[in-house]
């Protein structure tokens, strides 16, 4: 578990970033002080033997010097701790004590001696921050996010009393929400939550903070937000895109300056999250079409080209997996002629990504402590992978019977689903606001695109059975859509194969409207040519949010909130929701594709 941690923003004064000037050195002294401080307070009482135990178990001895300290534990700076990569990247000797630091069920002595340097919390918020690095962190980290959320954030829950309590609010929440029914233990957890976030927001109004501090507490409050289901989530999504757009703006002319510390944040973790988010709201309709509008983008600008992937014979981790896959994904979209059925391009492409499922079978897992989970994780690995295959292959189709002939591929996805969700390891943990969170987005994609009834059913199913939550996405809401689909689909038809579903009775979704106020979505699709440009017929649908759903007639509530116009409108490529105060839609745009690649 992150070790207490000690900001230290390194400016133009600090002339080697890996060592500490006199004057840190001196914060950092006083810092450990403190700390040895605590212990002692926490221990006293104790067995000889159990405090001999604690001090192994925090990695260092008294008679260290803080100058040995410092430079030693390299949590205590900010600039030096930054990585952009997670921590299964690090060697392979160094991974058992690396999982054990990050494992959900794992305890750690260390953990609690670090949080009881946290002055002024209340039990109760002791108790929901160490769920949020038990639990929260660990399991929402995704593929990229590791150190953001299990060691920047904490370390930075030292220096600002706003994103200390976003934390204990986060951890109050995502545990109230693992509750079984309804109970005096999740209400408590509840109103805690509203009472830390409440308090979060007050104390980031009040006091003066860094640009970079307010990011971090934007990103907070965004999965605050999206968890209880709340339009907020997107303003707050445009308020930290505009903060960054601004903090490059004043960059550039000079009147910003930041720390080393502060610009290796910013680029490797802050602005990656926020336009990863952007993005991801604008594939939520149809993510073949999100695909496809990334890869045009990519073509028209000739004079990036990317160098053809290398794949190993297998990989060091399934980090090295990922980062492989998405590789191969972004060279793809440069390659690939969408109006060339069997290009080069899609050869190449098919030929990378068998290879790629070849080197993750052989890829071994080595860190026995979170063996199980790592499992699940390298199956939905191989699932991304036969999915992109599918993409790719049928990239620029105007014909949904294209889909068919990948039937075998979309089973084997299912299975692969079917066999990570079901997992022990997964038992009542539905929700993921990871940014590379993709379940719902990959069940989606097979029920829509998958005619064989067997298969989508059962990708209906899955979304509907676990009730998965991501982000703003739900997967009760997700399968509602895709059952009402494959209704109109088959509407008539006794069907046994995809086969039986002819083409002019296909439709793709063109837009999702979604009224919060009354628990209703108007759901647009098209039949072929699947474009209304095309003079392609547009066929409309009302459904109404299940029971399950936490948005249903929720927000009618609120003062001034709109009546008569959708909270939210999903489309190809552009996502838009409702500013309440111009009652005007702010839309985004897709500029980048981000592949689903799931990490439960």
């Amino acid at each position: 578990m992150p070790e207490s941690l000690l900001w230290i923003n390194k400016d133009s004064a600090s002339r080697v970033l890996s060592r500490s000037s006199r004057a840190e050195t001196k914060l950092i002294r006083k810092h450990v002080q403190h700390e040895r401080q605590v212990r002692a307070r926490a221990v006293h009482g104790t067995s000889k033997l159990s405090s001999e135990t604690t001090r192994e178990d925090n990695g260092s001895s008294p008679e260290q010097t803080p100058h040995q300290v410092a430079n030693g534990r390299h949590g205590l700076r900010l600039d030096t701790n930054v990585r952009a990569q997670p921590t299964e990247d690090a060697a392979p000797q160094r991974r058992p004590s690396l999982s054990a630091s990050l494992s959900p069920t794992g305890h750690s002595g260390r953990l609690l001696q670090t949080l009881s340097s946290f002055p002024g919390l209340e039990p109760q918020e002791r108790r929901s921050l160490v769920f949020f690095c038990q639990r929260t962190g660990p399991e929402w980290s995704g593929w990229r996010d590791a150190s953001f959320w299990n060691k920047l954030i904490v370390q930075a829950c030292h220096s600002n009393q706003s994103i200390l309590h976003g934390v204990v609010a986060l951890g109050a929440l995502h545990e109230s929400s693992e509750a079984e029914g309804e109970s005096d233990e999740q209400s408590k957890l509840q109103q805690l939550a509203l009472r830390q976030s409440s308090k979060a927001s007050r104390l980031a109004y009040e006091t003066a903070v860094s640009e970079i501090a307010t990011l971090i507490s934007c990103i907070i409050f965004i999965c605050l937000q999206n968890l209880q289901n709340s339009h907020t989530a997107y303003q707050l999504l445009k308020s930290g895109h505009s903060l960054i757009t601004e903090i490059d703006n004043r960059l550039s002319s000079g009147d910003l300056v930041l720390a080393d510390s502060e610009k290796a944040v910013l680029d490797n973790f802050l602005r990656p999250i926020i336009e990863r988010l952007r993005m991801r709201f604008c594939t939520i309709v149809d993510v073949p079409s999100a695909l496809a509008l990334s890869a045009a983008l990519k073509r028209d600008k000739p004079d990036h080209t990317l160098a053809v992937p290398e794949v190993p014979s297998c990989f060091v981790s399934l980090l090295e997996a990922r980062n492989s896959l998405e590789e191969i994904v972004q060279w793809a979209q440069e390659r690939i002629d969408p109006h060339v059925p069997a290009g080069e391009g899609r050869l190449q492409t098919q030929a990378l990504l068998s290879n790629w499922i070849t080197a993750l079978d052989a890829t071994g897992i080595t860190v026995l402590e979170r063996y199980e989970a790592l499992m699940v994780s390298k199956k939905l690995l191989k699932a991304a992978a036969l999915v992109a295959s599918i993409l790719f292959d049928t990239l620029g189709t105007q014909e949904e019977r294209s889909y068919d002939s990948h039937r075998e591929t979309f089973s084997d996805v299912i299975e692969l689903y079917k066999a990570a969700l079901a997992h022990p390891t997964r038992a009542s943990r539905n929700f993921s606001f990871g940014i590379d969170s993709g379940v719902i987005d990959t069940l989606a994609f097979v029920a829509g695109r998958c005619r064989d009834p067997h298969i989508r059913r059962s990708a209906i199913d899955l979304l509907a059975r676990t009730n998965r939550t991501e982000g703003d996405l739900q997967g009760s809401t997700g399968s509602t859509i895709l059952q009402t689909l494959m209704d109109l689909e088959e509407e008539g038809l006794i069907v046994t194969s995809a086969s039986d579903v002819p083409e002019t009775q296909r439709l793709r979704i063109w837009e999702d409207h979604q009224y919060w106020d009354r628990g209703q979505i108007q759901i647009f699709f098209v039949k072929w040519p699947y474009d209304p440009a095309l003079g392609a017929e547009i066929k409309a649908a009302t459904v109404y949010l299940p029971n399950s759903s936490l948005r249903i007639a929720k927000e009618k509530a609120l003062p001034g909130s709109p009546v008569g116009l959708p909270n939210v409108k999903y489309g190809r490529g552009v996502g838009a929701f409702l500013e309440e105060g111009t009652q005007m839609y702010h839309q985004i745009t897709l500029s980048s594709f981000f592949m689903p690649m799931p990490r439960l």
